[in-house]
């Protein structure tokens, strides 16, 4: 399929397939515990991507063995850590401080990717970053530059803004794992995740609250297991290989791009002037900095 070799059409479906994981995560805060809503999420998953990843995965398993200290960092990171404390910080920080601490990981995966391995940033892409990067401002603010004075960090902005920086570190090892099939890649860090995560979903279950069997649960569970799982992460992880970690982090720009576009739908939000600003500052940044590196 040539998508798949397309960067720009893999940002776009990832976005698109990315763009409701906060939404949901913040709709069901006070009906679905944090670590349970990652926990089955993630569970749910892993039978169709051991389903996917059967022809390959018999071959892969010794090559994963051999490099297994990259194989169980990108595990914790992708699995354990990153959506398990988004949906914790979710539970107590404004959707202003997220968003704009979600603005801040391009620019962390650009500060690693020089510091790791000396990737510098071009003249282009510097350009295309801060364009993307005043477009999500200025949906964020809607348009009232002044409320950033009023951002202030609470306990919830930690546990995202640690969750960001972890995700940025794991685009910019991503190329670094060993060269097995996408499919057995995932296989492999959902079953490393989850072994580690289940402690913490049993102590959330027996101390906190458990999850409930109840439709919310159900529906909200399956999207992020089939699309916020299962195609976005197989199309990042692909979009990284294709465009690399620093155009690939642009892909934030466009998630908040679609979920503006969700809030209108689904939140009732009318649309203003600083969304189209917005967009339009977002979607060339995003082309300036993914051409830069398709010329590179």
């Amino acid at each position: 399929m040539r998508w798949l070799n397309n960067g720009y059409v893999l940002m776009v479906v990832t976005a698109l397939a990315w763009s409701g994981n906060n939404v949901v995560g913040r709709g069901v805060v006070d009906l679905v515990p944090p670590i349970g809503l990652s926990f089955w999420r993630w569970s749910l998953a892993l039978p169709v991507f051991v389903i996917l990843s059967l022809p390959y995965i018999r071959r892969d398993l010794p090559l994963a063995i051999a490099n297994w200290p990259i194989v169980l960092l990108l595990a914790v990171i992708s699995v354990s850590i990153y959506n398990t404390f988004i949906y914790i910080g979710l539970t107590t920080t404004l959707a202003l401080n997220a968003l704009l601490i979600h603005t801040g990981r391009p620019i962390v995966i650009v500060l690693l990717s020089y510091l790791f391995f000396g990737r510098k940033i071009s003249l282009v892409q510097g350009g295309g970053l801060f364009l993307g990067l005043m477009g999500t401002a200025a949906i964020i603010m809607r348009g009232e530059w002044d409320l950033i004075a009023g951002v202030s960090l609470n306990q919830g902005d930690i546990w995202i803004a640690v969750a960001s920086f972890l995700w940025a570190l794991y685009t910019v090892l991503y190329n670094k794992r060993p060269k097995i099939h996408p499919t057995s890649m995932m296989v492999i860090s959902i079953l490393i995740g989850l072994s580690l995560l289940a402690p913490f979903y049993i102590w959330e279950a027996t101390t906190q609250m458990a999850v409930p069997l109840t439709g919310v649960t159900f529906w909200s569970v399956g999207y992020l297991a089939l699309i916020a799982t299962g195609v976005a992460y197989m199309t990042y992880n692909r979009t990284v290989e294709v465009l690399g970690a620093n155009a690939a982090g642009l892909t934030s720009y466009l998630v908040l791009l679609f979920g503006a576009i969700l809030a209108i739908i689904f939140l009732g939000e009318e649309l203003a002037a600083y969304h189209a600003v917005g967009a339009v500052l977002i979607i060339a940044g995003t082309y300036l900095a993914t051409l830069q590196k398709a010329e590179a």
